[in-house]
């Protein structure tokens, strides 16, 4: 018996946010990946970790929403105790990135989320994760550009401007006017 795919509901501008997502969890990889190994262990106080595990915290996370909205949890080529690099970490995160952007695809925002954590079951709608998803990428994200900006390199931007200077063309409302 086949059964046809369930229908896409994302709202243009919520699916717009997870590429944006996406988009700024590689930008802020790429960047790690130009500093010193000893830079990627640096941490700030009020921060979640180093730089290195909060990228690893970010990816998790992650991991855990597309359980939430899906019942799968994706796992990686490699086990998380072994530390893996950012060249791993930057791989698996464009997979996760892509099943993040499928789940929110196919989750309505009122649809039912159960969730089971230290014994007590939790039931609330699927907004939540959502909102859940982009508030934890941007705090963890601005930990380490703080901590980047820190250790005198400049952090990428990672705000709306910079997400419009990335792909201005597929941005731009008109062509520009000759002066």
């Amino acid at each position: 018996m086949t059964t046809s795919p369930k229908p896409a509901f994302a709202e243009p501008t919520l699916a717009e946010l997870i590429r944006y997502n996406n988009w700024a969890n590689q930008a802020l990889i790429d960047t790690c990946q130009t500093l010193d190994p000893s830079e990627l262990e640096a941490a700030m106080p009020g921060a979640y970790g180093t730089i290195r595990d909060t990228i690893q915290h970010i990816i998790e996370g992650e991991e855990f929403y597309i359980s939430l909205l899906t019942g799968h949890r994706p796992r990686p080529p490699f086990g998380w105790a072994t530390k893996p690099g950012l060249p791993e970490l930057k791989d698996y995160a464009v997979q996760v990135g892509n099943a993040l952007a499928e789940a929110v695809n196919q989750t309505r925002p009122t649809d039912p989320i159960t969730e089971v954590d230290g014994g007590n079951t939790f039931h609330y709608q699927a907004v939540v994760v959502l909102i859940q998803i982009i508030s934890h990428g941007v705090e963890h994200r601005t930990n380490i550009t703080t901590t980047i900006n820190a250790k005198d390199h400049t952090p990428p931007a990672l705000d709306g401007w910079g997400y419009l200077s990335s792909d201005l063309k597929r941005f731009s409302i008109r062509e520009k006017v000759n002066e």
